[in-house]
């Protein structure tokens, strides 16, 4: 038609086959959204829940709490290895959804391994240097894998929420920077400490409560979601 001289006949003749690549890139989303919804929806409704006895492992390896129980640092200890090893495992069953879980599951394994010697080894300055650095960066690009991975996954449900995933990350990295800083803030005075540790526990419970929420979030839509009734391809035609 176009050849004929009727351009705009070719134009209108293009019309019904973008309308039908349209449809069939929605339908094709909406097929990978039917395999992967299950398994966000169950997998990462059950890392929401496992924030609580993270959160409990880190409290009962407090120095307020060690000091006034001893035996509670071994039981948090314990117990920080089996939420870690339960994230892992979490991560892990995400894999058919996007490799980066996978990734993110091996460097948790690799982190709780670490935790594991050093609370089995005798607590020697050299070695918590030479596994601890290694773990803590490791940790950092597992937590890093992780949210871009959720935003990835999310992101055809709700893009501001994927967006929000991305942002967290750079919390995360706000959270660690004052916390790194309040160690130094330590030869700076009394007055720098108190207002370097307000600065690092408040960033770190609007981390800990943000990444909480987000966690719900993400597995609230994926468990209201629903495949919408798609209309057959050859009524483009």
């Amino acid at each position: 038609a176009y050849l004929s001289g009727c351009p705009r006949r070719a134009r209108r003749d293009d019309v019904p086959r973008q309308e039908l690549q349209r449809r069939e890139d929605e339908a094709a989303k909406q097929r990978r959204l039917a395999e992967t919804a299950p398994l966000m929806a169950k997998w990462v409704w059950l890392m929401f829940w496992l924030v609580i006895p993270t959160e409990l492992a880190s409290l009962l390896t407090a120095d307020f709490v060690t000091q006034a129980f001893p035996a509670a640092e071994a039981v948090g200890r314990v117990l920080e290895i089996l939420c870690n090893l339960a994230y892992a495992l979490f991560l892990w069953k995400l894999t058919p959804v996007l490799r980066e879980y996978r990734t993110a599951a091996l460097c948790q394994l690799a982190v709780m391994l670490v935790s594991l010697v050093l609370l089995i080894l005798p607590e020697k300055p050299a070695l918590i240097l030479l596994l601890g650095i290694p773990s803590i960066i490791v940790s950092f690009y597992g937590s890093y894998v992780e949210f871009f991975a959720h935003a990835q996954a999310v992101e055809p449900l709700d893009a501001d929420l994927a967006a929000g995933w991305r942002k967290l990350w750079k919390l995360f990295l706000l959270t660690l920077g004052a916390l790194v800083f309040l160690f130094f803030s330590m030869f700076m005075g009394a007055f720098v400490v108190v207002l370097a540790a307000l600065a690092a526990v408040g960033l770190a419970i609007y981390y800990a409560v943000t990444r909480m929420i987000y966690l719900w979030r993400t597995a609230k839509r994926f468990r209201e979601w629903t495949p919408p009734a798609l209309p057959p391809s050859s009524a483009v035609l």
